[in-house]
Parts: C-alpha cells; structure tokens; sequence
C-alpha cells in the first residue's frame, strides 16, 4: 500500500489523495474544499473530483466513511513508522521530493480529515 499521487484543485481547497491497495487496485480519496460547496472541509468523496462524473459523495458520519479513513489509518500504520511521520512532519516542504513528498502531503490529508468537528 503506498500514496501514488496527490493533488489539490484551484477550487479554493479540494484535495485528493490516490492510494494504491495491496492488490494494484488504485483509490482516489477527497476531501471536497470547494469554497461554495455547503460541506466545504467536512465532505469526503471517492473519485477524481467533486464535480466529476462518477464522483461518490460520502455521507459525513457515515459507515461508508469511516471505511474510507480506516483505509487511510491502516496506510499510515502500515507504512509510516512514528519516527518517520514526525520526520515528514518536521521536514522543510520544499526540500521533500518522490515518495517522501506524497507521504507527507497524505500524512496532513489525514490529520486534516481526523480533525474535523462531525456533529
């Protein structure tokens, strides 16, 4: 399991994180950032963009959601040990290239999304 790519739309925040399972199989993940989108910061979706064909909106609080984020959660624990999270964590962005880049910017959709206040 390992982050294969990451990207954040110029729709005021959206960001998607595409995770390749054990099997090949690849899962984009996102977090709908849209500035004039009613759940802006709080909505995940499965697809390559809030507004794209095909797009599955996750219903916030929802058992298919917290499915999407233990994904998430086992890719973290799997993957990244704690001294290398609080390395990523610690790291000057700009010189963080490859894997190590996608690993941090995966590590801060993930601390995002737990952060989220989800009445």
């Amino acid at each position: 399991m390992r982050i294969s790519d990451y990207a954040l739309a110029p729709d005021g925040g959206t960001q998607i994180v595409t995770l390749e399972i054990d099997d090949g199989r690849q899962l984009s993940i996102g977090l709908d950032g849209r500035m004039d989108s009613p759940a802006a910061g709080m909505q995940l979706f499965i697809g390559n963009g809030p507004d794209v064909p095909g797009v599955r909106m996750l219903r916030i609080g929802g058992a298919e959601e917290a499915e999407v984020i233990t994904v998430l959660e086992r890719w973290l624990e799997e993957t990244q040990g704690f001294i290398r999270r609080e390395a990523l964590m610690d790291a000057d962005m700009s010189a963080l290239e490859g894997q190590d880049l996608l690993d941090r910017l995966a590590l801060g959709f993930l601390l995002e999304i737990q952060r989220r206040h989800i009445d």
